[in-house]
C-alpha cells in the first residue's frame, strides 16, 4: 500500500557536465537539510544518475561522475533527509544519458529517415540525443535501478524520459524484432505501435524489478503523460506500472498556462493520486539564474490544490552541491501557505459535472501536444465557471449530466453505442463541428440523435452567424463571423433551428476578393448552424477551435447560452466573478470546497506568459448548488464565518476579498 504523497515536494535535478570540477565538495548534510526545512520540504526527488550519464554514488554497474572525489552523494541526501523526516525518492534517467550514447553506439536510436534523435537534431548540436530501450541498455538501465534498490532506503522511484521520441525507432535491434514479429517498418500505424509495445514492455520489465525488492515504492515513469481518446493507444493501459501521476508542466517552458488545467482535468479522473511539477526557474530547467516570480509560483502551486493535487517544485542543485539559499526562502513562503491550506484540500474529489472528450488521438508517449479544439473547450468552460473534466472514450459517461464532443471528435461503433445508451438514461450531449461525421458514410453517426444530416462543406468560409432570440441573451446584434470552414447540414422536421448561416457576397478569393481580411454579409440564408433535438445541441462550425484562436466573446456567449439550454441548473449559478478567475468545487466528505484563484498571466518579453501581481477581487458574490443548506459557511484557512443564504437550492455566498487564493467552505452541505 503506497501512504498518501505529501504536499510540499522538491524535484531536485543535477544534470553536470564531466567539464565541470568540484562537483559536490560544497554539499554539508546539515545544510543540505536546513534549506529544506526553509522551503517547507516534506519530500525531496534527489538524483542517482544523471542526463549525462554519469552516476552520484559508488555504482559498480555505472560510472560515478568523474569529479566527484569519492563520495556517496546520494547515500548522504538520503541519510541526511531521514534523519529529518522527509521522504527521499530517488531519480533516474533512461532514454537521455550522454555517456551510454557516445561509447554504445548499438544502442542509440535512429530515425526512420536515419536520423540520431532527441533534442539536439545533430551531433554538433548541444543537447541530449536518444538511446534505444530495445536494445542491451535497457538491461543497463534496470541493472542501476536493482543496485540502488539494494543499497539504499529510499522511497520511491522516479524513473524519466521512458518514451520514444518525436519520431519512432528503427535501429538495428529494433528492425530485427520488427521482422521476426512480421511487422512492416514503412507503414507508420504498425511502427508507432511497435514503438508504443517496446515503451510498455520496459517500464513493466522495470516495474516488475523494483517490486521484487521493495513492493511498498512509489513508482513513477516520466515522459508518458498524454490525453488521448482512445484508451488503448492512452496512458489506461500503463496505469499498473504507476503507483500515482506527477503532471510536468513548468509554465515558463514550452508547456505554457493552459497544459496544467487541461491535463489536470484529464488524469483527475484516473484512479490515481496527482502530483503537480513546476519549477522554481523563470523559465524552465536549467535556468540557474531564473527565479520564478512569488506570484506566479503561488498561483501554480494554489491551482494545484484547487484541482486536488499535491505540489512537486523543480531546482537544479548548483555543481559544487549547495541549495540556493534565495530560491528557499521563496519556496517557503509560498510553501508555508500551502501547509496551512493543506486541511481542506486533503481526501477531497472533483464536482465535474460536464465531461469532455478530448480531441487529441494516438499522440506519441510524452506528447505534449495542445490541440486548439481542447484548448478552447478549456477557455470557453472554466471562463464560464463550469466544473467539468476532459475525459477519453473509455470514460463512466453516467456521472455527467453533459458530454461535450468538441469539433473533431471520431465516433466509432463502441462509442457511438456508449452515447445511445447514456442519451437513453436522460444525458445530454453538446456537438460541434465535424464530431461524430463518417464521411466514408456520407452522414453523422449519431444523425438520428443529432436531428441533422450532412451535405458537405460550408458553401462560404467565412460566413456568419443569424442567431435566433433563443441564443441572443448576452450578444450584440449583429451578424458574428465564423472563420473557420463549417459543415452545411439540413434538420429534421421535428429539429429546432437556433441559428441559421449568414453568407458573404463572395469567398475570398484571387479573382474577387473585398477589402482587409473577408467578404461582408449579404443574407441570411435556409441553412441551420445551430440546431436542437431532444437532448442535443448540435454548432454546424468549429467554435471552440474559433475561440482558441480567435478569442471572440461572442463565440463563447453562443456557447453559454447553448450550455444554458443544456444545464439549466448548473453547480455554480449566479455570480460575477470576471472572466478571469477560475472557481473549482470539489467535495470533503459532507463538505464542500470552493476554491478561488485570481492571477493574470500576461503576455511579455520572448513570448513568456508572465505572472508577476496579484489582482485582488472584492465583495465577490457567486451561489453553489448544493444538495442541502449548510451549518455554515466560512473562509479558510482564516477560519473565518462569512454569511450566506440559501435559495432555490443554491447557497449564496459573498467574499469580502480574494487576495489571489481564497477557500470557501460550506460545512455539511452535501448529503
Amino acid at each position: 500500500m503506497i501512504t498518501p504523497l505529501p504536499f510540499r515536494q522538491i524535484h531536485l535535478d543535477f544534470h553536470t557536465s564531466p567539464h565541470i570540477p568540484d562537483v559536490g565538495i560544497d554539499f554539508a548534510p546539515d545544510d543540505f537539510v536546513r534549506m529544506l526545512q526553509l522551503g517547507h520540504v516534506n519530500s525531496v526527488t534527489v538524483f542517482a544518475k544523471c542526463h549525462h550519464g554519469y552516476s552520484y554514488y559508488p555504482t559498480e554497474i555505472g560510472t560515478p561522475h568523474p569529479h566527484l572525489q569519492r563520495r556517496d552523494l546520494l547515500g548522504e541526501m538520503i541519510e541526511a533527509c531521514h534523519k529529518a523526516d522527509i521522504r527521499v525518492p530517488v531519480y533516474t534517467t533512461v532514454v537521455w544519458d550522454e555517456l551510454a550514447w557516445e561509447t554504445h553506439p548499438e544502442w542509440r536510436q535512429l530515425s526512420p529517415e536515419g536520423h540520431i534523435v532527441g533534442s539536439a537534431d545533430s551531433v554538433l548540436t548541444p543537447g541530449w540525443k536518444n538511446l534505444c530501450m530495445n536494445t542491451g541498455y535497457a538491461d543497463y538501465v534496470i541493472a542501476q535501478i536493482e543496485e540502488i534498490l539494494e543499497r539504499y532506503d529510499e522511497d520511491g522511484m522516479f524513473i524519466d524520459i521512458v518514451r520514444y521520441g518525436p519520431t519512432p525507432c528503427v535501429c538495428a535491434s529494433c528492425l530485427k524484432q520488427m521482422t521476426e514479429a512480421g511487422i512492416d517498418p514503412l507503414d507508420a500505424d504498425q511502427l508507432r505501435r511497435f514503438s508504443l509495445a517496446a515503451e510498455r514492455r520496459f517500464m513493466q520489465r522495470t516495474t516488475q524489478a523494483i517490486r521484487a525488492r521493495k513492493s511498498d515504492q512509489s513508482i513513477f515513469y516520466n515522459s508518458r503523460l498524454r490525453m488521448d481518446l482512445d484508451p488503448v493507444t492512452g496512458m489506461r493501459r500503463e496505469l499498473d506500472d504507476f503507483t500515482h501521476l506527477e503532471i510536468e508542466s513548468l509554465p515558463g517552458g514550452f508547456w505554457g498556462y493552459d497544459h496544467f488545467p487541461m491535463f489536470v482535468r484529464y488524469f483527475q479522473t484516473f484512479p490515481r493520486q496527482l502530483v503537480a511539477m513546476t519549477g522554481r526557474f523563470h523559465t524552465a530547467w536549467g535556468d540557474f539564474g531564473g527565479l520564478r516570480n512569488r506570484a506566479a509560483l503561488e498561483f501554480e502551486c494554489f491551482q494545484a490544490l484547487a484541482h486536488g493535487a499535491t505540489i512537486s517544485i523543480g531546482d537544479q542543485l548548483h555543481p559544487r552541491g549547495r541549495l540556493d539559499p534565495a530560491v528557499y526562502q521563496r519556496i517557503g513562503e509560498i510553501f508555508a501557505e500551502v501547509e496551512r491550506r493543506e486541511p481542506w484540500c486533503t481526501n477531497t474529489t472533483s464536482l465535474a459535472e460536464i465531461g469532455v472528450l478530448t480531441a487529441s488521438v494516438h499522440l506519441p508517449a510524452g506528447a505534449e501536444h495542445i490541440n486548439e479544439h481542447d484548448r478552447g473547450a478549456l477557455h470557453v468552460l472554466e471562463q464560464l465557471k463550469h466544473q467539468f473534466q476532459f475525459i477519453d472514450a473509455q470514460a463512466d459517461l453516467s456521472v455527467y449530466a453533459l458530454v461535450v464532443l468538441p469539433d473533431a471528435i471520431p465516433i466509432n461503433g463502441e462509442l457511438a453505442a456508449k452515447l445511445r445508451r447514456y442519451l437513453a438514461t436522460g444525458g445530454k450531449l453538446l456537438i460541434t463541428g465535424e464530431s461524430g461525421l463518417d464521411k466514408s458514410a456520407g452522414d453523422f453517426v449519431l444523425a438520428p440523435e443529432m436531428g441533422v444530416h450532412y451535405v458537405g462543406p460550408a458553401p462560404f468560409t467565412p460566413d456568419y452567424l443569424v442567431l435566433t432570440p433563443e441564443l441572443e441573451t448576452g450578444i450584440e446584434a449583429t451578424y458574428h463571423a465564423c472563420e473557420l470552414a463549417g459543415v452545411q447540414v439540413v434538420a429534421d422536421p421535428d429539429t429546432r433551428v437556433l441559428a441559421l448561416a449568414g453568407a458573404p457576397y463572395f469567398n475570398r478569393t484571387w479573382a474577387h476578393f473585398c477589402s482587409h481580411r473577408y467578404t461582408p454579409f449579404d443574407r441570411v440564408t435556409e441553412d441551420p448552424v445551430i440546431t436542437e433535438h431532444e437532448n442535443v445541441i448540435y454548432v454546424a462550425r468549429p467554435l471552440f477551435e474559433e475561440y482558441s484562436r480567435f478569442s471572440k466573446r461572442a463565440h463563447k456567449q453562443v456557447l453559454a447560452n447553448c450550455l444554458r439550454r443544456l444545464l439549466p441548473r448548473p453547480g455554480i449559478g449566479e455570480h460575477d466573478l470576471p472572466s478571469t478567475a477560475v472557481l473549482t468545487l470539489r467535495r470533503q466528505e459532507a463538505d464542500l470546497i470552493v476554491h478561488l484563484l485570481h492571477y493574470v498571466h500576461q503576455r511579455r518579453g520572448d513570448h513568456l506568459d508572465i505572472i508577476e501581481d496579484r489582482l485582488p477581487l472584492h465583495n465577490v458574490n457567486f451561489s453553489v448548488r448544493t444538495e442541502r443548506p449548510p451549518r455554515e459557511v466560512r473562509l479558510a484557512p482564516e477560519n473565518q464565518l462569512i454569511d450566506w443564504e440559501w435559495r432555490d437550492g443554491y447557497v449564496h455566498v459573498t467574499v469580502p476579498e480574494v487576495n489571489g487564493y481564497q477557500i470557501v467552505h460550506m460545512v455539511d452541505s452535501m448529503a
